[in-house]
């Protein structure tokens, strides 16, 4: 199986819906009808990312080119409406040499791009279809998106691209692309039955994560490169792991001096949790974040330049996010521990931030991995 035709509405299995089937059957007809199709790739050197649009072709095509070349920020700027990053492969070494990019990915490092890196073909992703004999069948231009809705299997949407309408309205073409999209298939699937809402804290860790993530996915992505670029960039940058030593200032300014004393900027409560798990290399169980709640009040108090306080009989009276936040099923603490992952990946790459960041797995302690000889209290 390696090329489809849309003849019927798929809904993912055993995942949230974005709109029910009927919502799906009333919704407008777009304003251009665009062609879809699938491909289904194996032996892939990288992995797909989903917001990510790659313009692909087997055939040079002039005409499709051309639109592209002359509109590429209009076209940019339409999928990025939609948080999607238009891929162009021929221009992609440029875009990489953006010393933004090349900082992310080796913040110990003073980095400046100055070699030549080498460009992908837009008939790359080609190279690695399931059923070769079928390439003449999705050889027209077309913008590609991966799809992970079907466990598996590697599946990319491609939608076809035609230049002739786009130049009678490249807006508005392109909008309605990049709205189009949006909207995954589920191939050989059958309509959503039923999603299991977590029942705690600890059982939604991951999936919250990364549902709270998705609003500054973008962001991340422009400067992390995975995907595509991730082809060009682990053959030009070498896997380094230079940890910073880690700085909380007296004034708990986040500090790493390693990484050309970068201070990574959190809200007062959520620097609060962190500072908590930071304090705990044994890590803390959610089931157990109440007996966390009197430290945890305490640091931000400390933070706030405020005490906690008591009532007449002398029992401490709490503010209401702090007990949130101790609340093993209130999903406040995932909110805040999503915040400070936040923290750090926007500022350099997973395979570094992810020993600053909380993480574990479900029914275990979370914790802070950053060995504590890395980790400088200011007195």
């Amino acid at each position: 199986m390696s090329l489809f035709r849309r003849k019927k509405i798929y809904i993912p299995l055993n995942k949230p819906c974005d709109k029910t089937w009927k919502e799906e059957l009333e919704t407008p007809k777009p304003k251009y009808e665009i062609e879809h199709t699938g491909v289904e790739l194996q032996c892939m050197e990288f992995l797909g990312v989903r917001n990510e649009v790659i313009y692909m072709e087997d055939d040079y095509n002039e005409a499709a080119n051309c639109c592209i070349r002359e509109n590429y920020e209009l076209i940019k700027q339409c999928f990025a409406k939609k948080n999607l990053r238009f891929i162009y492969l021929p221009w992609l070494g440029k875009e990489l040499k953006d010393e933004k990019i090349w900082k992310y990915q080796t913040p110990f490092k003073d980095v400046k791009c100055d070699i030549d890196i080498p460009s992908l073909k837009s008939n790359y992703l080609l190279d690695f279809m399931a059923r070769p004999e079928n390439r003449y069948k999705v050889g027209r231009p077309c913008f590609a998106r991966y799809n992970d809705n079907t466990p598996g299997l590697k599946i990319f949407d491609l939608y076809i691209f035609d230049p002739n309408v786009a130049n009678n309205d490249l807006q508005g073409y392109f909008e309605c692309m990049a709205e189009q999209l949006l909207s995954f298939k589920q191939w050989g699937g059958v309509f959503c039955t039923s999603y299991k809402k977590p029942q705690d804290a600890d059982e939604a860790f991951d999936e919250e994560t990364k549902y709270l993530l998705k609003e500054v996915e973008y962001r991340i992505d422009l400067l992390r490169r995975k995907g595509i670029s991730q082809v060009v960039l682990d053959n030009l940058v070498k896997p380094e792991m230079k940890l910073s030593k880690l700085v909380v200032t007296k004034d708990f300014r986040i500090i790493l001096p390693d990484y050309g004393g970068m201070e990574i900027k959190m809200e007062p409560l959520v620097k609060s949790v962190f500072l908590l798990f930071l304090k705990h290399p044994e890590g803390i169980l959610f089931k157990e974040l109440p007996e966390y709640r009197q430290e945890l009040a305490e640091i931000y108090g400390r933070i706030k330049g405020a005490r906690v306080s008591r009532n007449l009989f002398g029992i401490r009276s709490y503010d209401k996010s702090i007990v949130n936040a101790t609340d093993p099923l209130n999903n406040s603490i995932n909110e805040k521990c999503a915040r400070i992952r936040e923290a750090f990946l926007l500022n350099f790459q997973e395979g570094l931030a992810e020993n600053y960041f909380v993480t574990g797995k479900r029914g275990e302690p979370k914790g802070i991995r950053i060995s504590r000889n890395l980790v400088e209290w200011e007195e």
